[in-house]
């Protein structure tokens, strides 16, 4: 039976966040720093379109800019759990390696290794509602729809490397690997070239501003 304290990140002030990363201790880590940023980005999504929605200026996109910010907030509201989340599964593997339960390690392996590629799958999302938004979205806050597809750039980045540590060690379910990677391969392609369209457009508007 799992008796362990619940981690409970999200309802600390953001310092002791900080500190908790900062300090000697296995977590929170970079897997959790990732969900922290990921979430940081589709956050930086919703207030563009807190901005935009119910505005004259915008009254032609209404219908579409409302389906993303429900999808938008479905997305966030996952990433923040995986904060946490992402603590509670490492701390399992720690556990099970040391009492050399490997069959309960890969498990976990498993899932922080999906979990990642989960946050993979959003910065797709994050990115192509940003593009949107450079057309659709309030103009006065373009910087924050070009911030918050760069940093989806990174996270992409940041859980693949999560996603690699794992999958380093799953020894056993090599069909699982295979096919995670596969899928990863695919969606960097197109964040990566989504991405670049996505800043590129905002520099080019804000150097536009700025000339």
């Amino acid at each position: 039976m799992d008796t362990e304290e619940k981690i409970n990140y999200l309802d600390e002030p953001l310092l002791r966040y900080i500190n908790r990363v900062y300090s000697k201790t296995p977590v929170p880590g970079g897997g959790s720093v990732v969900a922290c940023v990921s979430s940081l980005s589709s956050a930086l999504v919703g207030m563009v379109l807190n901005y935009t929605i119910g505005k004259d200026r915008y009254a032609a996109y209404e219908k579409e800019l409302k389906d993303i910010f429900t999808e938008n907030e479905a997305v966030l509201k996952k990433l923040s759990e995986y904060i946490e989340r992402d603590s509670e599964v490492y701390e399992k593997i720690r556990r099970y390696t040391s009492k050399k339960d490997y069959i309960s390690v890969e498990k976990y392996l498993k899932e922080s290794a999906g979990l990642h590629l989960d946050i993979c799958r959003t910065t797709l999302k994050i990115i192509e509602f940003a593009e949107v938004l450079t057309e659709k979205g309030n103009k006065g806050l373009i910087s924050d729809t070009g911030i918050a597809a760069s940093l989806a750039i990174s996270v992409f980045i940041s859980a693949k490397i999560s996603v690699l540590v794992n999958v380093m060690y799953i020894k056993e379910d090599r069909d699982f690997v295979e096919k995670l990677l596969e899928e990863i391969r695919e969606i960097e392609k197109n964040v990566i070239k989504k991405g670049k369209i996505v800043c590129d457009k905002v520099i080019k508007q804000l150097e536009g501003d700025n000339g």
